[in-house]
Parts: structure tokens; sequence; C-alpha cells
């Protein structure tokens, strides 16, 4: 039997509650990356966005929350984290806007994307930000971005997405973390 963790929060005012277990990132508290991150959102007025590599669902659900008129795509290859998610979407009430699906990378999403949001796993290499920045490419809207979280990481993501993206820039640094905004435009 899997041990499920309980993780409670409140970022920007908006308290969150999550389940969590074991194989998956920062499985008792919400990470000082991820939490820089929702504390510094650039969030579309409305639309659609994705969290890739949603874990068990911070970055989504508080995006849901912070926002009743976007429609939020979670995805995570892991189904673990992804039967997590749906969990959590359920008991932080925001089912009737948020899907979470098993998906590498942006593979499962048909529709065009306002946005995208990701605190990726470095762990899987640069290999993984060259999948993520040809994703992203061909996912996002002409005037979407991208806002991610990288630790000690920047130099990697502009090596990766430059080829696509001609706007990246650092708009934060907290604690060895960056937060990047990148757009095509």
């Amino acid at each position: 039997m899997i041990k499920t963790e309980v993780v409670l929060d409140v970022i920007d005012g908006i308290p969150l509650s999550f389940y969590s277990s074991t194989g998956i990132f920062s499985k008792r508290k919400v990470d000082v990356g991820t939490r820089a991150l929702l504390e510094n959102l650039v969030i579309p007025e409305r639309g659609i966005v994705a969290d890739v590599g949603c874990g068990y669902g911070p970055v989504g659900i508080f995006l849901a929350l912070k926002n009743p008129s976007l429609k939020v795509i979670m995805l995570d290859i892991d189904p673990n984290a992804v039967k997590l998610s749906k969990k959590n979407v359920e008991i932080n009430g925001v089912s009737s806007r948020v899907t979470v699906m098993k998906s590498d990378v942006l593979s499962a999403v048909n529709e065009k994307l306002d946005a995208i949001f990701s605190n990726p796993p470095l762990s899987k290499g640069v290999d993984f930000l060259k999948k993520f920045a040809k994703c992203a490419n061909d996912k996002i809207k002409e005037d979407g971005f991208l806002e991610i979280v990288v630790y000690r990481g920047e130099e990697n993501v502009k090596k990766e997405f430059s080829p696509y993206f001609p706007s990246i820039n650092v708009i934060k640094r907290v604690k060895g973390y960056s937060i990047i905004l990148i757009k095509k435009k």
C-alpha cells in the first residue's frame, strides 16, 4: 500500500489542500521553486492553459482557483501523479474547469494554448527541455507564453527554447530558482 501524505498551504491568500504520496516530487509540501512560480505568475485573463509535469497538482489547481475564467489542462506522464491530481482537483472544487490527463509533455493536448506553466522535471535532463520546447512551440498560440521555474538551469532553458521563442526573460530569481517568461513575440 502506498503511504498517502496531506499537503496544506496558503499561497497568495489562496488556501490549498492536496493528497500526495511516495514517488511524487515534493510529497510533503509545496517546494520552494513551485511556491516562487505561484507567487510570480503571469496569468491570462481567459483561455486555455496547461500545467506540464503537474505532479499532485499545485500549479494547475492554483491557476484554476486564482482565475475562474481559465480552462486548465494538467498533464503528467506518471499514472500515480494523474490519479492524485484528479483527486486533488475534486477536493479543491475546480473539476468543472480542470482536466487531468496522462501525457508525455504536451502530446495529449489537441487545442492551442494561451499559456503553459511548469516546474519541469530537470532530473530528466536537457533532453526533456528539448522535447518540451518543440512541443510547446507546436501547441502555444502565436500570442501565447510559457512561464517556468528552474533550479540553476537558466542557460539550458535559453539554449533549448531560443530556436522557437525569441523572447526569453528571467522575471525573478529566488534562492537559486529562476522564473522564466518565454514568448513567441
